[in-house]
């Protein structure tokens, strides 16, 4: 519908169909995870397709992390994204 596409996964879970909502790889995109030996880093992934949410964020001044949310806590826990915040809110503040 008006030239949006949906998760499938998210639409059954959304029609409460099933409880599964949706691979954590996909909830969190374009956060993408990858695992070292000591450390596990969080990229963003830059899409051409997704130019206008990107502009759309930036117009509303929603970060990645803020849009993302929900699927940083399911993944990584209310603590971490606490502290995800903190560590933003003093970057912000130093520029």
């Amino acid at each position: 519908e008006n030239g949006v596409a949906k998760c499938g996964f998210e639409e059954v879970y959304n029609q409460g169909l099933t409880s599964f909502k949706k691979p954590i790889s996909c909830h969190l995109y374009p956060i993408r995870i990858t695992k070292y030996e000591k450390f596990t880093a969080l990229n963003y992934h830059e899409w051409k397709i997704c130019a206008a949410a990107c502009s759309l964020g930036a117009e509303l001044k929603v970060k990645v992390f803020e849009f993302l949310k929900e699927p940083l806590i399911r993944k990584f826990g209310d603590k971490f994204y606490q502290e995800l915040t903190k560590i933003a809110t003093l970057l912000n503040k130093s520029f």
